[in-house]
């Protein structure tokens, strides 16, 4: 699997009903997407995990992705912080 780990500053207060429906717009939008993970780093900062299926996946899907970022930075006002990409080198689940 291969990960987008990013982080998003907001210009107003993070409206976490509004941040589940824009997420949920998404769903089915790209099939090289396993997971995404939205989280709440404090009220104006977010946090954002993008699972895909392979690195040959991602690379695929960069134009899908980049219009993605563009439409949700629009709806909610955010600016991207830090962005982090790679190759899974391990994983551990505990059910």
């Amino acid at each position: 699997m291969f990960y987008v780990n990013t982080t998003w500053k907001h210009e107003n207060e993070i409206n976490e009903k509004q941040m589940q429906q824009l997420l949920a717009s998404f769903k089915g939008t790209n099939p090289n997407v396993r997971e995404v993970h939205w989280w709440k780093v404090d009220n104006f900062t977010h946090g954002a995990l993008v699972i895909y299926k392979s690195e040959k996946g991602y690379i695929e899907s960069k134009e899908i992705h980049k219009k993605a970022r563009e439409e949700s930075s629009k709806e909610v006002s955010t600016t991207l912080i830090r962005e982090e990409v790679g190759n899974q080198l391990a994983f551990l689940e505990n059910n």
